[in-house]
This record gives C-alpha cells, sequence and structure tokens, in this order.
C-alpha cells in the first residue's frame, strides 16, 4: 500500500467525522458527475440527504456504485527555494460504496444523524419540506485513509 495510505476504520472514521463535506462522485448518461453534500456517518454508512428531484438524486436512486471523499486538516506547504517543495499537508478518506433511498423511520433517523452532526442538536422538520426530502444511506464497500504530512 502508498506510503501514508491506511485501511484503519478508526482513522477513517476520524477524519469523516471532522470533515465538513463530502464530495460524491457519481455516474449517469451524461456521464460523472461530483457534488459537495452535507453528511452524517455511522459504522460502515455514510448518510447524505438530497431532494427528490435531480441529477444527483437521480444517480443516487440508480443504486449504482458510487465514490465519495473528504479531507480535513489542509495546510499549505511553502517554499521559497524549489517548487517541487511546494504541496499540502492534509488527512483525506477515499472511498467507494452503494447507495440506497430511505424512507419512513430511516429516513428521519438518517436526517436526524445530519441535522445532530451539523447543529450538534435535534431539531423539528418543516413537514413540507421533509415531503420533498429524499435520504440516503451509502453502504461503504471499502474506504482508505491518506495521511500527507
Amino acid at each position: 500500500m502508498r506510503k501514508g495510505v491506511t485501511e484503519d476504520k478508526a482513522v477513517v472514521a476520524d477524519i469523516l467525522d471532522k470533515a465538513e463535506v463530502v464530495w460524491l462522485a457519481l455516474n449517469d448518461d451524461e456521464g460523472p458527475h461530483c457534488v459537495p453534500v452535507n453528511f452524517a456517518v455511522q459504522g460502515d454508512t455514510l448518510f447524505v440527504h438530497s431532494g427528490k428531484r435531480g441529477r444527483k438524486a437521480a444517480c443516487l436512486d440508480s443504486g449504482a456504485a458510487m465514490a465519495f471523499s473528504a479531507a480535513v486538516d489542509i495546510e499549505l506547504k511553502t517554499s521559497d527555494d524549489n517548487a517541487c517543495e511546494l504541496g499540502y499537508r492534509f488527512r483525506s478518506v477515499m472511498g467507494n460504496g452503494t447507495p440506497r433511498p430511505l424512507d419512513g423511520d430511516e429516513k428521519l433517523r438518517a436526517l436526524d444523524l445530519i441535522t445532530l452532526k451539523y447543529a450538534g442538536r435535534s431539531m423539528p422538520y418543516n413537514e413540507k419540506v421533509l415531503a420533498i426530502t429524499a435520504a440516503y444511506a451509502i453502504d461503504i464497500r471499502s474506504a482508505t485513509a491518506r495521511i500527507k504530512e
């Protein structure tokens, strides 16, 4: 395995817990589609939400394999001497999985996890907005973390 890369689930979980955004790499008949989303993770499952219509929702509804990534602790490395020494320090996760739509209590549980991650507490939902909101579980097949110092 490449230097600085690990499959250690504790390292992957730590990075995902600290990440503010996860980038979904999706694909459809129009080609690749990459989109940043709010998310929550629990165990080997990533939870995201979407409107019920649109390209992102269609890709997730398809159940097709997809990928995701996130990065934290991003810090520019500078150099006055050599352009090859420029770069970044970071911790990142890259993974892949299979999305599945959620409904009923599973949907509410996913939305509650996402709300808890960003608001730090449970909050009520606007029923009109809830009716046009989809939630998805992405069952993580594999994920690796990279630590670049």
